[in-house]
């Protein structure tokens, strides 16, 4: 009976094991690109890393609390955009002089169709919001056939292909962005 015992402890144990590995892995992906810079306004650079494999990438934002970085992230963005593997394909970041973190991911070196899309990210009022939303394509055989968009999703107004409008428009909070929160106005 004990040898039971010990045989049903060790299966559990082992299964959670397999339910508990993925997720712990899901989070450990290699780092693409890495930022120090002030997002929240504090005086204390914030950390920023860029991780992923295959075609996706995902946003780890540390913010400063209290003078000092957190170990774990203020917050996690699973596929945040594409990631690509060769040369101008790859993402990148920046911080704007005002504290906005700037996400770029483009396919500037492969096919036919190129693109670059870019997320501004920003703090307000203590969320982390997507504040601006650029995107920008060509066809190499087609010059005519490209497209831009620049959104400012926190005011609203934009150019699409040259010509400028106005949307209502809440802010986005980057834990919910995705492809289908694209405003319809930039959506190609």
């Amino acid at each position: 009976m004990r040898s039971n015992l010990m045989l049903g402890a060790g299966l559990a144990l082992a299964l959670s094991m397999l339910w508990v590995a993925p997720v712990a892995a899901a989070n450990t992906r290699p780092p693409v690109a890495e930022l120090s810079a002030d997002l929240n306004g504090d005086g204390v650079a914030d950390r920023v890393v860029l991780s992923g494999e295959d075609d996706e990438v995902d946003v780890a934002l540390h913010l400063s609390a209290g003078g000092r970085v957190p170990d774990k992230p203020t917050l996690f963005k699973r596929a945040v955009g594409w990631r690509g593997a060769m040369a101008g394909t790859e993402p990148s970041m920046s911080a704007t002089a005002r504290g906005s973190l700037v996400l770029v991911f483009q396919n500037e070196s492969i096919g036919r169709d190129r693109w670059r899309q870019q997320l501004t990210i920003a703090v307000r009022d203590g969320a982390i919001v997507v504040a601006g939303y650029t995107y920008v394509a060509r066809d190499t055989l087609d010059p005519k056939n490209g497209f831009t968009c620049d959104l400012n999703l926190l005011s609203g107004k934009g150019q699409r292909n040259g010509k400028p409008f106005t949307v209502a428009i809440k802010p986005l909070l980057l834990a919910d962005w995705d492809d289908t929160t694209i405003p319809k106005e930039c959506a190609f």
